[in-house]
């Protein structure tokens, strides 16, 4: 979170005012007390969405009445029936897990007594995990087909029986999402997907490495996890996006898998050597010599630059956090791919016209409630920005002031309440899909934080 001097004024430098996009002394004052009040605002909201309990929420259809566990992370509070507003009232590993490594660093960065109450919701969210990967599906299925128990004309968006009745093992760490009360999600979803666990592992270590405990659940959780993730490193599977059709090899999740394997080691016993060689083959194919950029899938679908970029890469170098090398801020590939995305989204979405840096959706071809900005993938520009300023002594203030730039555009986007959906119009600028979706407020605390330690890092003076 930001912190303020003695002088009341958030950390920056007073060599930022000189740089050629940068604000006005008045505008950055206005920038930072907006970042500190919307960070503020985004971590109440992380933790309404952690442990609702007092939420029921009633799918008739479906026969189902779900009211949350203690340790789940909801999608989105808000719930929905996909008239219009989609139904987020999950528990998605994938968002949980991003969600909750921004709550590892809350309680990090926060006093004694918020840190122990963060701290408790990272520990509740571990004895939660664990229970998932612990179920027993035909158990589940002993009270009844959940097909039967649909109304007629639902029944086609429910798995069948047998399908539901093999998750087990893999299968079942390869679910992407369950209800909330911790029981397996009945309806039809696009998987497998293997990114779920390498992030949870992440959000672990990173729990670890800012002094959490190595509790007995959570060593199990990591070592379950990693193992899994050694187990289907660069192997084919749903992306990040979750479309159906892309059962293939995705950037992001291997990313994430390689820094998972990477960063675990320190924790995890096990031979990792042809895994991550494995992963970094893959990875290499990801790179497009001709378009000098990479691609989100491989093989690719089309060959032209506009049709192959994805602002999943951003998110992927984003979540992985490697320190060096290829696939992290310091891989000159990673800001070409930046820039050709900057390039397509101030072409193609009327909100971006006459603005420095562009609002960035996902792809060329998202159509998903019309396909507009993504807060999470502008915020993920925003973050690598400030993490590259803190490793290029050359550039680093081009790259923060960059950041902020970025941080601006996302605040033209957001309205006076500081409410963050899942997008906004890409014509009009209104907030679409998913209202209050828990990833974005994660995506702007995480963006705030490491603005501060960048400017600690590179001695702010206001």
């Amino acid at each position: 979170m930001i912190h303020r001097n003695t002088n009341g004024i958030a950390s920056t430098t007073a060599s930022d005012l000189q740089e050629g996009d940068a604000c006005d002394r008045v505008q950055l004052m206005e920038l930072l007390d907006w970042i500190e009040a919307q960070a503020h605002f985004s971590a109440e909201k992380i933790e309404a969405a952690i442990s609702a309990t007092h939420l029921k929420r009633i799918r008739e259809p479906f026969s189902q009445t779900v009211i949350p566990a203690k340790g789940s992370v909801l999608a989105s509070t808000v719930m929905g029936d996909w008239n219009p507003n989609p139904d987020y009232f999950f528990h998605w590993v994938r968002d949980s897990a991003i969600v909750m490594r921004t709550v590892a660093e809350l309680a990090a960065a926060s006093d004694k007594t918020e840190r122990r109450r963060w701290t408790a919701h990272f520990e509740d969210f571990v004895r939660f995990s664990l229970k998932l990967t612990q179920i027993d599906s035909r158990s589940a299925l002993q009270s009844g087909s959940p097909r039967t128990k649909a109304r007629p004309e639902f029944r086609k968006f429910v798995r069948e029986d047998a399908e539901f009745a093999a998750l087990t093992g893999d299968r079942l760490l390869g679910e992407p999402r369950y209800n909330p009360d911790g029981t397996i999600d009945v309806l039809r979803w696009s998987c497998p997907q293997y990114d779920g666990p390498a992030l949870r592992a992440l959000a672990c270590l990173g729990h670890l490495t800012l002094g959490g405990t190595a509790s007995p659940e959570l060593m199990a959780l990591l070592q379950r996890d990693l193992d899994f993730t050694r187990r289907h490193a660069a192997q084919p599977c749903i992306g990040p996006w979750e479309e159906p059709d892309e059962n293939t090899h995705h950037y992001y999740v291997a990313v994430v898998q390689l820094a998972a394997l990477l960063h675990g080691r320190k924790w995890w016993e096990s031979e990792i050597e042809q895994a991550t060689a494995e992963l970094r083959a893959v990875l290499e194919r990801h790179w497009s010599p001709s378009e000098g950029v990479y691609s989100a899938i491989y093989p690719q679908k089309a060959q032209e630059r506009d049709q192959i970029i994805d602002s999943a890469c951003l998110l992927a170098v984003l979540d992985a956090d490697l320190p060096d090398g290829p696939h992290s801020v310091q891989d000159p590939r990673v800001w070409h791919t930046l820039k050709a995305l900057e390039d397509l989204f101030a072409r193609e979405f009327p909100i971006n016209r006459g603005r420095s840096v562009p609002a960035l959706g996902r792809s060329y071809a998202d159509r998903y409630f019309g396909g507009g900005a993504w807060y999470v993938t502008t915020l993920a520009a925003a973050s690598l920005c400030y993490r590259r300023s803190m490793q290029d002594p050359e550039m680093r203030s081009n790259f923060f002031t960059r950041g902020d730039v970025f941080m601006r555009t996302v605040r033209d986007l957001t309205p006076s309440t500081g409410v963050l959906s899942e997008q906004v119009d890409r014509a009009t600028g209104a907030q679409t899909s998913a209202q209050d979706l828990t990833w974005s407020y994660a995506a702007f605390v995480t963006a705030a934080n490491l603005r501060e330690r960048a400017a600690e890092r590179l001695g702010k003076i206001f």
